[in-house]
This record gives C-alpha cells, structure tokens and sequence, in this order.
C-alpha cells in the first residue's frame, strides 16, 4: 500500500499520545476506585465505586461526543483524568 500522506485517523502524534495515556488511566483509575470503595466499606463500597466508576466512564463519553476514545482529546478532561487518577492511586495506597 502507497503512503498517501496525513493519516486520516491521527490527528496528531500528541493527539495519538494523549488517547494512549488516557486509554492506559481509565481502567487503572476505575479500577483503583472500585478497590478503594471496597477497602472504605466492604461490599457496600465496592459497589459503591462500581456505580462512580461507571459515572466517570459516562461522563467522558459525554464529554466527547459518544465516543470512549476521540480522534483528539482537549486538555481541560485529559488532564482532570491524570489527576483524579493519581488521586486514587495515593488514597488507595494511604487506605490499605
């Protein structure tokens, strides 16, 4: 196959880095909040952090346009999501 150019699909190699950061903190930072719910409060917690973990899969949906992974992602939620993951990871770590 010819190389035609642009890539169709990247918007950009920092686009294309961001969407691989976020792919790798989403699950993580779910994750994360799931077993800290469950470290808070048992059973009652974890399915606690299940139903927040579900909300901020949701809201970054909605964020951006239906779609889990965009072909760019802005800065104001890749960065909240690097926050909140790194957040979790120290709240979790101070809770077990």
């Amino acid at each position: 196959m010819v190389n035609s150019g642009e890539n169709a699909v990247s918007a950009g190699t920092g686009s294309d880095f961001r969407v691989a950061i976020v792919g790798a903190l989403m699950p993580f930072g779910l994750g994360l909040l799931v077993l800290l719910g469950y470290a808070w409060l048992s059973f009652f917690g974890a399915v606690l952090g299940l139903l927040g973990a579900l909300w901020w899969a949701l809201w970054w949906r909605k964020k951006h346009d239906k779609k889990f992974f965009p072909r760019d992602v802005e800065g104001g939620p890749f960065v909240l999501t690097i926050v909140l993951a790194v957040l979790l990871f120290i709240v979790t770590l101070a809770a077990t």
